[in-house]
């Protein structure tokens, strides 16, 4: 082979393999650079014989979110006697987003005017906290 022509396959080659290495960065890159994050867009609480909490939460990052335990004044929801959790304990996907409920017995331990500190807590150890006032 003429030194020219193999020149030409030895530059092609590098350029084949530096195009390949540099998509194999990008997955690597894209891989590392997933964050979740998510945002409480509304919270609100209403009185009817309990207190009910309506929360609605958005996953606004860019991996899946599971949330796996909700406190409330820094206690996990299973230390309290007859608070309920609807819809809330669940993974979101990017860009999703869940209507969940939290009620509340009325009297003893919360009480109208009372301010309640939510936090959501991810299986990756991230919170997400929001207080709400009781009415």
């Amino acid at each position: 082979i003429s030194p020219v022509i193999s020149t030409i396959v030895i530059v092609s080659v590098a350029i084949a393999m530096s195009i390949a290495v540099a998509y194999w960065m990008m997955g690597i890159t894209g891989s590392f650079t997933r964050f979740e994050r998510l945002d409480i867009t509304s919270a609100y609480a209403t009185v009817d014989g309990n207190f009910t909490i309506k929360i609605k939460v958005k996953n606004s990052g860019s991996a899946s979110a599971t949330i796996d335990l909700i406190l409330i004044n820094g206690r996990p929801t299973a230390d309290y006697a007859n608070v309920t959790v609807t819809n809330l304990l669940t993974t979101l996907e990017p860009g999703k987003s869940v209507d969940g409920t939290i009620v509340l017995p009325k009297g003893g331990t919360f009480v109208s005017g009372m301010g309640v500190e939510l936090v959501l807590q991810t299986a990756a150890g991230r919170q997400y906290p929001k207080t709400i006032q009781l009415p």
